[in-house]
């Protein structure tokens, strides 16, 4: 009998999936025209901070057990009720579990059947629509525009809509544009979300990059009982960046997540674990403060950058990215492509977070001073070429 391959059908999901960041890239990877070796990548995140120490023993990698996940869930209680003056029970309002895209999925999977409803912002990454898409869902989106200065309309749902949906995924403070959510603002949507009988989660990863706290969702009364917010211990911590983060809130919601962790059990070195605990003692420790200082340095350096290209920063001092408007808003995708073929600096369209993000770049803080000085050097010595004249040698 001859065997003949298989023929593979992919789940309908897949091709509904929305394209994720750089996706102009991709066309590009095809071509041959994406070389490494002289790419200047002002697009990735690359976090900067990395925790000085001995090389970890074999036992540091020894997967932790009950009571140092608990040692450590006590620890982040207390951190987070100093900080941000909310009450955080560390057994039934806590979960340790993966990166916070990993959350997101987890939580999508677990509150959202075929044909539910997700409300997701317009103009942020695309994980959450992807997230929402994976779970047979329909992401349904709230606008962030430059005509409410970057600010939530959060207004749809309180509508027909809102009274069907599951889930609300926020981000504050907002990728791209670092806008935070203020107490009033916090307050309001708790209200709307209580009424409504919606679920939000707030994507807070970029909590910590700010010396001064933003105003967490659980921090304001009713957020524990309608939200839960997200954090990674790296970016919050100033911990190697690894798969490694939590939830708070809600208890019903912690209770689901750990249901669903126990589809796919995720184990976590001792070793990072009892980095965590030594990190949130120790906070704000040296290497979040360094992390600070360096994205804060790359933000000055990059202010040449922006000079160069008649860019305007539209961003709060809240994130590590510039988010940077065009001038006479033109594409975005145009600009980044001609950034990328002329003099090979890798940025991202504001259109690859939404419609609303035409006519703007997004610019990676964590890239380093270096970065940004090469690619002034480049486009000036581009600029300084001129083009022969026809029949010349």
């Amino acid at each position: 009998m001859v065997i003949t391959k298989v023929q593979l059908e992919k789940a309908n999901r897949l091709f509904q999936m929305p394209p994720g960041l750089m996706s102009f890239v991709r066309s590009e990877e095809r071509k041959g025209l994406l070389r490494r070796d002289d790419l200047i990548d002002l697009a990735s995140f690359t976090w900067p901070a990395a925790p000085e120490g001995k090389a970890p023993n074999a036992a540091a990698f020894e997967p932790a057990g009950r009571d140092q996940l608990a040692e450590l869930r006590e620890e982040l209680a207390a951190w987070l009720n100093a900080r941000h003056g909310c009450r955080i029970a560390a057994d039934r309002e806590i979960f340790i579990g993966g990166s916070i895209t990993a959350l997101v999925t987890m939580l999508a999977l677990a509150f959202l059947d075929n044909g539910d409803i997700a409300f997701v912002p317009e103009l942020g990454l695309p994980s959450y629509r992807q997230a929402v898409t994976s779970a047979g869902a329909e992401p349904v989106s709230y606008t962030i525009s430059a005509k409410t200065g970057w600010l939530p309309d959060f207004e749809r749902l309180g509508t027909r809509l809102g009274r069907v949906a599951r889930l609300a995924f926020i981000n504050s403070p907002h990728n791209p544009t670092g806008r935070e959510l203020s107490e009033q603002e916090m307050a309001g949507l708790i209200w709307t979300a209580s009424r409504e009988n919606l679920l939000v989660v707030n994507d807070a990863a970029y909590q910590s990059i700010a010396e001064r706290p933003p105003i967490s969702l659980l921090s304001i009364s009713g957020g524990s009982r309608v939200g839960l917010e997200l954090h990674s211990f790296a970016y919050s911590l100033g911990l190697p960046r690894l798969p490694f983060g939590f939830a708070l809130g809600n208890r019903e919601a912690i209770t689901t997540l750990k249901q669903v962790s126990r589809l796919v059990p995720t184990t976590f070195p001792a070793g990072y674990v009892q980095m965590a605990v030594e990190a949130i003692r120790a906070y704000p420790n040296p290497t979040i403060r360094a992390a600070r200082q360096q994205i804060a340095r790359t933000a000055d350096r990059a202010r040449a950058l922006m000079e160069l290209l008649d860019l305007e920063e539209s961003t709060r001092r809240t994130i590590p990215f510039l988010w940077a408007r065009i001038p006479s808003r033109r594409s975005a995708t145009a600009l980044a492509r001609q950034l990328f073929r002329r003099h090979r600096i890798l940025t991202i369209p504001g259109t690859d977070f939404g419609d609303s993000g035409e006519g703007y770049l997004r610019l990676s803080l964590t890239a380093g001073e270096q970065a940004y000085d090469e690619a002034v050097s480049r486009i000036k010595k581009r600029r300084l070429i001129r083009p022969r004249k026809r029949g010349s040698e």
